[in-house]
């Protein structure tokens, strides 16, 4: 038999679960956006646990990582060309597309900086690399991205 905090738990956790897969993106292009960047942020993430010392210095895994990212970041271009914006789940800004120019050169920058990483052979270089990256990611971030 069910007792009360069982159903109410599971209530809870059906109409968590109901209310995400509603407010989940619907638009295929925001979806693949939002898939590139959850790929280079999961990267990211694991970079800086090298940088802090959290894990060991791995130059093949970094220099792994690193080219995971520059293979997105090449994506970007594409997977906003769409000029598709219409998902309220999607956090780009309208500028993407008015400020095309601009919004490419900063997407270029990234790949480029993620290039520069993928030959990391040292913790330093590590360091360095992700300064460049960090620099990278918020200088479109900050103008593109609500």
């Amino acid at each position: 038999m069910f007792t009360r905090n069982t159903v109410l738990t599971a209530a809870l956790v059906f109409g968590t679960a109901v209310s995400a897969a509603f407010a989940a993106a619907q638009d295929p292009d925001v979806i693949a956006r939002k898939e590139a960047m959850g790929l280079i942020g999961g990267d990211v993430k694991k970079l800086t646990t090298m940088v802090k010392g959290e894990t060991a210095f791995d130059a093949v895994q970094a220099q792994a990582w690193f080219g995971e990212i520059a293979a997105q970041a090449a994506r970007v271009p594409v997977l906003f060309e769409p000029k598709s914006n219409r998902d309220p789940e999607s956090k780009a800004k309208d500028d993407v597309w008015t400020n095309w120019d601009d919004f490419l050169t900063k997407a270029a920058g990234l790949k480029l900086a993620a290039e520069a990483g993928a030959s990391v052979d040292s913790p330093e270089a590590l360091g360095a690399a992700m300064g460049g990256l960090g620099e990278a990611c918020k200088a479109c971030h900050s103008v593109y991205k609500e």
